[in-house]
């Protein structure tokens, strides 16, 4: 086969740009996923602030504030019931690790989500996460309600309430977490289907 040894079909290579109106290419820094994981060990909810998830950094930050004052406030009663401030107690553990853990899994799909751009898809960060349902419609409203319900009931005390905390004792606890397990495996189970 015979090829032609003459370059001028090629052309020439100059350091200058052929297309200098166009604005050069910046990637955009991506979210440190070490930053995200400090600033929620030391404030939880300001590393979701840091990766621009100000919704769900306020929620985390409300609901820690929010069981803090329902220690104290079942705690400073003249006959404060020890299995009530237990189980608050231990949710501050609870909240504080899935804090930590979510701002470390979202920096992953915030960078993804930067870098795509348009092109993410509707598999977006907000769409994904089950606490971002929780959080969006009439459900926040039911939560809220419920959490005034056991806050009226607990800061009150009627007689039954009394009574199922001196029956129940430390018991109370461990069914909340087993009925919570129960009902997130449905709704897993159901949205695997």
């Amino acid at each position: 086969m015979n090829v032609p040894q003459d370059h001028t079909h090629i052309p020439s290579y100059t350091g200058e740009p052929s297309y200098s109106h166009f604005a050069p290419y910046y990637q955009i820094p991506k979210k440190r996923k070490w930053m995200a994981g400090i600033l929620s060990f030391i404030v939880p909810g300001t590393g979701h602030f840091y990766l621009g998830l100000m919704q769900r950094g306020l929620f985390i930050m409300m609901l820690l504030i929010l069981d803090i004052f329902i220690i104290t406030s079942l705690a400073s009663q003249s006959n404060a019931s020890v299995a009530a401030v237990t189980l608050f107690a231990l949710f501050l553990p609870v909240i504080y690790f899935y804090n930590l853990f979510d701002a470390l899994q979202a920096t992953d799909h915030v960078n993804r989500r930067m870098e795509l751009g348009e092109f993410s898809g509707v598999q977006d960060i907000e769409f994904r996460d089950p606490l971002q349902k929780l959080i969006k419609g009439t459900n926040m409203g039911v939560i809220l309600i419920a959490a005034g319900a056991v806050f009226f009931l607990l800061s009150n005390k009627p007689l039954w309430v009394t009574g199922l905390f001196n029956l129940m004792g430390s018991y109370l606890g461990s069914v909340v977490l087993v009925l919570a397990g129960i009902a997130m495996y449905l709704l897993d189970s159901r949205k695997n289907k």
